[in-house]
């Protein structure tokens, strides 16, 4: 199966038009940006949590201070680079590379976008069999599609496949994240590794057709749950994550949640 179908399609309209116009020195015109659209997701068994490694993967571009590398957040064409962190990093001392979201929600609590606490707490609890002892992250302002199919999900993979992952939840911070976050995980399906991720836009969402999907009402820049809303967090965490056990493709599954009025 292929990531992204019909790519020189898809490269030929991408290059005539908003590339195009960047390369004119135009201001960013999103009204040019051809969204890659796939219509098949891919199909695989489902997994059993509680005898399986989940690895995180954030697009929020988290990286580590003064062990890291910031990412190029200022290149019109994105970065399609990967920064490896351990799980067990504090969390408070991430600073987050993509400037395209709000931070708003992740500098009052870093897991709306890294919910790793609640992974540990699940793994304790017998929920999830392991958490990879590193989480991967990128910045998800990624327009290129083909570089995403050819630079960024290579080292993902890698990363999976080193760690013994089976299984990756992916957790996308802005909107264009989305559509890096949706080829990431259908490249890792069809690699044996089985993904779940969740949005708040689930129409951008499907476009790119990841084998398994919730969608919310919550805001950009928080997919897992309101900062200090524990409850909310493991509600948006455990249903995403159970779609795991279930045979691919789910299609959309929605949840009730929302910020509060």
């Amino acid at each position: 199966m292929e990531i992204l179908e019909r790519p020189l399609e898809w490269l030929r309209a991408f290059q005539d038009s908003w590339l195009s116009g960047l390369d004119k020195h135009d201001p960013l015109d999103w009204s040019r940006y051809i969204y890659p659209q796939n219509t098949m997701a891919p199909h695989s068994q489902g997994i059993t949590l509680a005898k399986s490694r989940v690895l995180l993967v954030t697009t929020s571009g988290a990286y580590y201070p003064g062990a890291h590398k910031p990412f190029e957040s200022k290149q019109p064409l994105g970065d399609y680079t990967i920064r490896v962190i351990p799980s067990a990093v504090p969390l408070e001392k991430l600073s987050f590379g993509n400037p395209h979201f709000d931070h708003q929600f992740v500098q009052e609590d870093p897991q709306v976008l890294l919910p790793l606490r609640h992974l540990q707490e699940m793994v304790s609890s017998h929920l999830i069999g392991s958490l990879a002892p590193v989480f991967v992250s990128f910045n998800g302002y990624q327009p290129h599609a083909i570089r995403v199919v050819k630079e960024l999900i290579p080292s993902i993979l890698d990363v999976a496949q080193e760690y013994q992952a089976n299984a990756a939840l992916i957790v996308p911070a802005g909107h264009l994240c989305i559509q890096s976050a949706g080829l990431v995980a259908r490249a890792l399906e069809v690699n044996q590794i089985a993904t779940t991720l969740t949005a708040w836009d689930a129409d951008m969402a499907m476009l790119t057709a990841p084998p398994r999907l919730t969608a919310s009402q919550l805001p950009a820049g928080s997919p897992m749950g309101m900062p200090g809303d524990r409850a909310q967090q493991l509600r948006v965490l455990s249903t995403t994550l159970k779609l795991l056990e279930i045979n691919a493709p789910t299609g959309t599954i929605y949840l009730n949640e929302s910020a509060p009025l």
